[in-house]
């Protein structure tokens, strides 16, 4: 599956579900505005991997919502403390998607390290995670029984479109949500 196809799935399910989506800098925020842009987005820049920590703190804040982490495979092992404390938490509200293309895609597809770790199975590592589903099957997830780990395997290489957003407007528009 390409990565604009995986998104389009993630925004409809998120649609469905009114989820907020915490995407991380790089690639997974472009490909979620080409998606569908929309208030509920919120595109990271700054240091990479951090989507699954925002999101779990946009979760722990707004627990009536339901908060997807969209993270690329290189970003999510910058950052896999998260998962642990995502786990040791286990945030009813929550959903940690992955990217995976084993892929570095603005770095002309330099491989990412982590192409040795079973993102499939990642909720036998972290078992605060209810289960860990590919990105086709998450309609079989209740919403607000998680936290869910979904696996996207996806072909990498293709760049995304532009940003077209300044990310100061981003966050406010993010932010507008909660007054």
């Amino acid at each position: 599956m390409k990565q604009a196809q995986a998104f389009e799935q993630l925004v409809e399910f998120a649609e469905k579900h009114d989820a907020l989506i915490v995407a991380d800098i790089g690639s997974q925020s472009l490909w979620l505005k080409a998606a569908k842009d929309r208030p509920e987005n919120l595109y990271l820049s700054g240091p990479m991997g951090m989507a699954s920590s925002v999101a779990l703190g946009v979760a722990m804040s707004h627990k009536d919502r339901l908060v997807i982490a969209a993270c690329g495979d290189g970003a999510l092992g910058m950052n896999m403390s998260s998962l642990a404390t995502i786990s040791a938490i286990a945030p009813s509200n929550m959903i940690v998607v992955v990217m995976d293309n084993g892929v570095y895609e603005f770095t002309k597809s330099l491989p990412v390290p982590g192409t040795g770790v079973d993102w499939s199975n990642i909720s036998a590592a972290y078992p605060g995670f209810k289960s860990t589903i590919q990105l086709q099957d998450m309609d079989s997830v209740d919403p607000q029984s998680g936290p869910y780990f979904v696996h996207a395997d996806i072909e990498g290489g293709e760049l995304p479109p532009g940003p077209g957003m300044h990310a100061i407007d981003v966050h406010h528009r993010f932010k507008s949500l909660f007054k």
